[in-house]
């Protein structure tokens, strides 16, 4: 039985490649999660902490907060047009980029009920 649990612990330590509940999420772990019509790929950089304010409608547990993450964005000119009073206005476009590499951004994402693809389990930053 003490062997089954080690095995288990072990087994959850160096796990990648599988779908993974937010509560579970460590420091440094870099995650895959769809949004809207495209992917982000996110690194951890808190951990995971009970919100002081959100919580299920139906049960009214408290659920958890906004975790904090780096992620890639690429701002693109988009087209240009002009204003009706003679200003040239440009439309920038972003796009995520699902990257490891190269991460621009800092963002809060709230990960409850979202599914997470651990791409990573990582080490602290």
């Amino acid at each position: 039985m003490v062997s089954k649990k080690r095995n288990n612990l072990k087994q959850f330590k160096t796990m990648e490649n599988v779908l993974i509940k937010a509560e579970d999420l460590q420091v440094g772990d870099e995650i895959m999660i769809s949004c809207q019509s495209h992917f982000k790929y996110l690194r951890v950089l808190t951990p995971p902490t009970m919100s002081k304010t959100k919580t299920n409608w139906h049960t009214k547990q408290p659920m958890l907060g906004n975790f904090r993450c780096t992620t890639r964005q690429d701002v693109v000119a988009g087209r240009s047009y002009v204003d009706r009073n003679g200003v040239t206005q440009t439309i920038m476009n972003k796009t995520w980029i699902p990257s490891p590499d190269g991460h621009n951004l800092r963002v809060s994402q709230d990960l409850n009920y979202r599914q997470i693809w651990l791409v990573k389990r990582g080490t602290e930053i």
